[in-house]
Parts: C-alpha cells; structure tokens; sequence
C-alpha cells in the first residue's frame, strides 16, 4: 500500500469509528441513561463516555492524521473542505467533553451539540464519496 492508501485508510477508518461512537452515543447511550431514571442517569452517561473516550480519541487522531496527510499531497477543493468539516467535528468534540463536565449545562444544549459531531463527519463522507 503507497502513502496515499494509508492516509486514505487512517481518514476513513478513524472517521468511520468516530461517526459510529458519536452517533451511538446521541441514540443509544443518551436514551439508555434516560431509562436507567434520574438517579441513575448521570452515572451510566459518564461511565459510557469514559469507556468510549480512549477509542474516540485514537479515531479522532488517525482522521484528522489522515485528513492532513491527505491534503499534503493532494491540495484539491474535496480535502480542503473535508478537513474544514473535521475540524468543525473536532470543536464540537471538544465542546461535548466540556459543556458535559458542567452540570449546569442545559439538557438541550448538549444534545445539538452531540448531533452535531455525527452532521459533520457525514458531510466529510458525503463529500469524500462525491471526490473519488
């Protein structure tokens, strides 16, 4: 495999592990924390987001490494776009992992937020597929 497939594989694979987490974390893990009932809530929340944050952010990184690799040696529209998008993905990560260590963050706030990383790492495959 040439340098180009191995950028191409780190930003697809990390993006696609990144798309799946985020995704599943908005459906599944929010609405499993939900049932749990109040008093549970916010201990089953955290302890699904501390077991996924390792594999999150070893996806993150082999998409944006790849992402930047791809731009290097291919500087068409397509990568400068797709990594635009990643790093509005990458903001709104890092915002989730902020906003949620803050109790005071309203409910609603965190769930766009949340929907947003999985709206953007779409829009990077979407384009990814439109650029091959």
């Amino acid at each position: 495999m040439d340098r180009t497939g191995v950028l191409r594989t780190l930003h697809d694979v990390g993006g696609a592990a990144w798309f799946g987490g985020s995704l599943m974390g908005a459906t599944g893990l929010n609405a499993a924390a939900d049932a749990a009932g109040p008093a549970d809530r916010d201990r089953v929340v955290t302890a699904g987001w501390e077991r996924w944050a390792p594999l999150a952010k070893a996806a993150l990184g082999a998409h944006v490494l790849g992402s930047v690799g791809l731009l290097a040696t291919r500087r068409d529209r397509a990568s400068v776009m797709r990594l635009a998008l990643t790093t509005a993905a990458v903001g709104a990560t890092a915002g989730t992992a902020k906003l949620g260590a803050d109790p005071n963050t309203p409910a609603s706030t965190m769930h766009k937020l949340e929907w947003a990383i999985p709206v953007l790492l779409a829009g990077v495959v979407a384009i990814g597929v439109k650029g091959r």
